[in-house]
């Protein structure tokens, strides 16, 4: 590889300029930027510019060249372009995010010292040896910044010097990891950035005067469900979980497979007792009090909430290790993270509609598609892929469907979506609740049935650990040591692929001017003027479509799930079997009927 007198890859020689940049912004009352100062520095030949924020609303566009041949660089390069979306500047054309490449360098690591699991600057300038601001009097003039419209001289002078800092130390950075940036994905991933910014200021629009409604009946909505469902006594009266009658349970009954965490109490995450619950299902009752209503903080979620009644959040992109975007903030819920019946809440504003999309089994068209397995593209493509395994391996006749087989079907599913990340026998036991023989048995019947498919899986394995790296289609890398995982490695390119098939089908949507309210795992959520949804959700539809074939080379369906138009909410449009709907409806007639408050009443009426 060679080199510029920068110090740069001469893969960057196709750039006149390079501009290192960072803001430093507010909140306002919507969770939008507010910059203050920006501060940004040519690459190559250290050209400064520094502005207050006078000069920023002056200004129609950025001070420096964002056109084709200038490159534009921030280690938060959401964060910076949601201040130029802010500002109503023009956005750079090409853009590259630090923080991603240093992310896709170290992806796959096990990295001490990470308080998350992708570094802050100050975290990435200590992994590479880069002199730094001292994080608590980073932490400190950050405060200052959020918590203040109008700064002493003292506090500007700091302000600024910490905003040049940031510059050169992202320009450090950006020269260490030079080398292992593929510039190409680099790019790609920062045209993601900008639908990623868009995605943040439009935000999920929420139905505000219900929501104030729940908040309000809260604590009473609560207590009902636990004086309802809490069969064992686990919970206060005052609605808290008492973590001693929980281990006093698991005793009593004789769990010792119960797992418990480095300190020795009770493992109580909700995917463990959902666990557990497949194992006793006494269980079950507890498991839905705690993940519908018991342990569901609604106070997380009103912090999401702006003056215009979205809801906004951190998408967070590239957060995961097969690079899934997971939506987060402190003391902060993403809406389409709860659990479904809060999902009523959706609610687009006068004149507006919003349309929910996503692709059918992604994951499993996703293997068939990389694999190129004949008899597994032919399954998935007739509609049901868990019933055609059921017939092929001889547990169903040819005419099956899920009507006349849903228990076998049921059954079998865990095994046909398990094989992908290498499921075993015993995981097969536990999903289904069948014997650990009959795990056996289906599970050997599912390799010879697609061949092809089983071949794949173990040339990427073998591949990726020759080559002590695996990369997605789009780019999107992870280090592969002899600490990583077989099933790591099994899953990586159906999960990766997922991600790259949403970053592409979001790109491509943005680029086209559809508005995207928010991205789930294998899903969107677009909003538009009602006079414009009906052709919005065709031209979602035909870019997914078309996102999925470039991916996985084959078709992968896509499902219009829902189509809210004003003045309804998700609340009121959802099918009744669909999920969270009963609940929804349950809940909004305890309210608007007053029952919460008659069961309060009572309860006094019984304590004296």
């Amino acid at each position: 590889m060679s080199y510029s007198s920068a110090g740069l890859p001469s893969s960057f020689d196709r750039f006149r300029e390079i501009w290192d940049h960072d803001f430093e912004f507010r909140q306002d009352g919507n969770h939008l930027p507010v910059p203050t100062a920006m501060f940004a520095k040519e690459h190559r030949t250290g050209t400064e510019i520094s502005m207050d924020r006078a000069q920023l609303l002056a200004s129609k566009r950025a001070p420096f060249d964002i056109g084709p041949h200038t490159l534009v660089t921030s280690y938060s390069i959401v964060a910076e372009l949601s201040c130029f979306r802010a500002l109503r500047w023009p956005m750079p054309r090409n853009v590259l995010c630090t923080y991603f490449e240093t992310s896709a360098a170290i992806n796959g690591l096990n990295i001490t010292g990470l308080t998350e699991k992708r570094p802050k600057l100050v975290e990435a300038c200590e992994l590479f040896g880069i002199p730094h601001i001292d994080a608590a009097d980073k932490a400190r003039i950050v405060n200052t910044i959020l918590t203040k419209d109008e700064y002493s001289p003292e506090e500007w002078r700091e302000i600024v010097s910490m905003n040049q800092r940031d510059v050169e130390q992202e320009a450090a950075l950006f020269n260490k990891i030079a080398h292992t940036i593929d510039l190409p994905a680099a790019l790609f991933r920062g045209r993601y950035a900008k639908a990623v910014v868009d995605m943040e200021h439009n935000g999920i629009p929420i139905d505000v005067e219900y929501l104030h409604e729940l908040e309000a009946n809260w604590q009473a909505l609560r207590l009902f469900y636990i004086h309802r469902d809490d069969e064992f006594g686990l919970y206060e009266e005052d609605g808290s979980f008492c973590t001693d009658g929980m281990e006093n349970l698991v005793q009593a009954k004789g769990w010792t497979t119960w797992p418990r965490t480095i300190t020795g109490k009770l493992e109580l995450k909700s995917t463990t007792i959902g666990k557990q619950a497949k194992h006793h299902p006494e269980l079950r009752k507890l498991q839905k009090l705690r993940d519908t209503i018991a342990e569901l903080r609604l106070g997380a979620f009103l912090n999401t909430i702006g003056e215009d009644g979205c809801s906004r959040i951190a998408i967070m992109p590239l957060w995961t290790r097969t690079g899934r975007n997971q939506p987060s903030a402190r003391d902060k819920a993403y809406l389409l993270s709860m659990p479904s019946w809060t999902h009523g809440l959706i609610r687009p504003p006068q004149g507006w509609g919003v349309a929910g999309l996503d692709w059918v089994s992604q994951e499993p068209g996703i293997v068939a598609g990389l694999s190129q397995d004949p008899a597994l593209i032919a399954d998935y493509r007739s509609g049901d892929l868990h019933m055609r395994f059921a017939i092929r391996a001889g547990l169903a006749p040819e005419w099956a469907t899920k009507r006349s087989h849903g228990p076998l079907r049921d059954a079998v599913k865990p095994i046909s979506i398990g094989v992908n990340y290498g499921i075993s026998k015993y995981g097969v036991a536990a999903q289904t609740g069948k014997s650990l023989q009959w795990s056996v048995d289906v599970l050997a019947r599912h390799h010879p049935t697609y061949p092809v498919r089983v071949q794949w899986q173990q040339d990427v394995v073998a591949q990726a650990m020759f080559d002590e790296r695996i990369v997605s289609t789009l780019g999107w890398p992870m280090a592969v040591h002899a600490g990583t995982s077989r099933r790591t490695l099994l899953n990586y390119p159906m999960q990766a692929g997922g991600a790259d098939m949403m970053r592409l089908a979001a790109i491509a949507a943005h680029e086209a001017g559809i508005r995207i309210c928010a991205p789930v795992h294998d899903a969107f959520w677009i909003t538009a003027p009602l006079a414009e949804l009906d052709d919005a959700i065709a031209t979602m539809t035909a870019i997914m479509a078309k996102a999925g074939r470039v991916l996985a080379g084959i078709d992968i369906p896509i499902e219009i799930a829902a189509v809210v138009r004003w003045p309804q909410c998700l609340g009121d449009v959802r099918a009744p079997d669909a999920k969270g709907q009963t609940m929804w409806t349950e809940i909004k007639t305890l309210i608007r009927t007053g029952a919460l408050h008659r069961t309060e009443e009572q309860e006094a009426v019984v304590h004296g």
